[in-house]
């Protein structure tokens, strides 16, 4: 998990927080494509960290406010929201016996909410 952190924390994939949560639909889909370049999408844990990542610009395109980033990114209760979620996707990333995708879908949402909670 530390390769995970190590490489999408820098400004990549803060732009692409930035974007998400000014529910700026084009940049996070300018920012996804980046983002895309830099995955080796024939690794199942980086098709999960990917599928998540392409789930949440989805969810801002599809403008529902009852989605988890339309929730997290301006609700009353957002930063709260946010802390809660990260703290159960850490936990779930955590757990070594899970398919790898499922630990890239998680691990994509723990990179994110991190951000957030910032």
């Amino acid at each position: 998990m530390l390769v995970v952190e190590a490489r999408f924390m820098g400004p990549d994939l803060k732009r692409f927080v930035k974007a998400l949560r000014g529910k700026d639909v084009k940049g996070a889909r300018e920012q996804l494509e980046d983002i895309e370049k830099k995955l080796d999408l024939n690794d199942e844990f980086w098709r999960g960290y990917h599928l998540a990542l392409r789930g949440m610009v989805a969810a801002l395109e599809s403008g529902d406010e009852l989605t988890v980033i339309a929730q997290i990114t301006g609700g009353k209760n957002s930063c709260e929201l946010a802390q809660r979620l990260l703290q159960q996707a850490q936990e779930r990333a955590s757990r070594a016996f899970r398919p790898k995708d499922e630990q890239g879908f998680d691990t994509a949402w723990v990179d994110v909410l991190r951000f957030l909670v910032r």
